[in-house]
């Protein structure tokens, strides 16, 4: 027997809960569907997760990217004609997008071109956001909503761990709300966020976007290109990729004001997040040997002030 609410949510958007095929879940259940609207995407969110207004922001600056020609997933409305539906009694919230062709890539697949191409659309992103005023500020800052807010809750147990988090989280802070050379930002443009098709990347998932600098934006996906890079140091991957990433980027939008320090302070606390994040969601029969090494890893890394990429070498590329 299906599950009511899954139905429920089915059916606002013309299909029903057997239509829909699970494409996995960690902050939000997403499905894929056949639906009037051709190949799509369902978010099942949970209120605890994004609140209604809150959504309805993310809609509101993925159809203004969509009006400006900006490649990113579009919002499709549900059978009542909105774009966010509400599920109060379920406590869940229903967003619906049409599913971008193309496929996620891998180091092997990044090219300068299509590397220089990534960092154009970031560029693209952030240089709307510097001229865009929303309808009003429905989002969260990232400070409100980073797992790095949760770290005395989730590891209490690890005070370690904990002090070594409030120190990056400290030295992170002016980057993570809305004061200077900040706004509206995806603040997670890795390569699981972005579909790549004839050529052409399309940015999916803002689920993280809020209000943040314009740094945290940049550092995001530096992040994981640096990490993907499996059996390189972060030094030799940052001299391949760093330069047509930001020759792309610069075609759009300026260097974030405080270059190298900046970035590297939102690259330092990601790790700290990700360890945060992955105590907080996942159960103890979920954990993988690939989960606990990374962990381990990361854990590792904040506990000695390891850096992501040494802001000596960041400073080749940026002031």
């Amino acid at each position: 027997m299906a599950d009511p609410v899954l139905a429920e949510a089915a059916a606002l958007y013309g299909v029903t809960a057997d239509d829909l095929t699970p494409l996995g879940a960690f902050e939000s259940d997403v499905y894929a569907f056949d639906g009037p609207h051709g190949p799509s995407i369902l978010k099942v969110i949970a209120e605890e997760h994004r609140l209604p207004e809150q959504v309805q922001g993310e809609v509101e600056w993925l159809v203004a990217l969509g009006e400006a020609e900006i490649s990113v997933s579009a919002p499709l409305a549900s059978e009542t004609g909105e774009y966010v539906a509400h599920l109060p009694e379920a406590r869940r919230v229903l967003v619906a997008f049409a599913r971008a062709p193309g496929e996620v890539t891998r180091p092997p697949d990044w090219t300068a071109a299509r590397l220089e191409a990534w960092g154009a659309l970031l560029g693209q992103l952030q240089s709307h956001s510097r001229g865009w005023t929303p309808p009003g500020e429905r989002r969260k800052t990232i400070a409100e909503q980073s797992y790095a807010a949760k770290v005395r809750e989730v590891m209490e147990d690890d005070p370690v761990f904990t002090t070594a988090a409030l120190e990056l989280i400290d030295a992170a802070a002016p980057f993570l709300t809305h004061g200077l050379d900040s706004g509206l930002i995806h603040a997670d443009l890795h390569q699981h966020n972005l579909l790549l098709h004839d050529e052409k990347w399309t940015a999916i998932d803002f689920d993280d976007c809020g209000y943040g600098a314009y740094a945290f934006d940049l550092a995001m996906p530096l992040f994981y290109m640096l990490k993907a890079q499996r059996g390189v140091s972060a030094a030799d991957a940052a001299e391949r990729l760093l330069p047509p990433f930001l020759r792309g980027f610069r075609r759009h939008a300026p260097d974030p004001l405080g270059g190298a320090e900046a970035v590297a302070a939102c690259l330092n606390l990601r790790q700290a997040e990700l360890v945060v994040a992955l105590h907080a969601n996942t159960e103890d029969d979920q954990w993988t040997d690939y989960l606990r090494e990374v962990e381990r890893m990361l854990h590792g890394n904040v506990i000695t002030g390891t850096e992501v990429l040494p802001v000596t070498e960041l400073q080749r590329w940026l002031e």
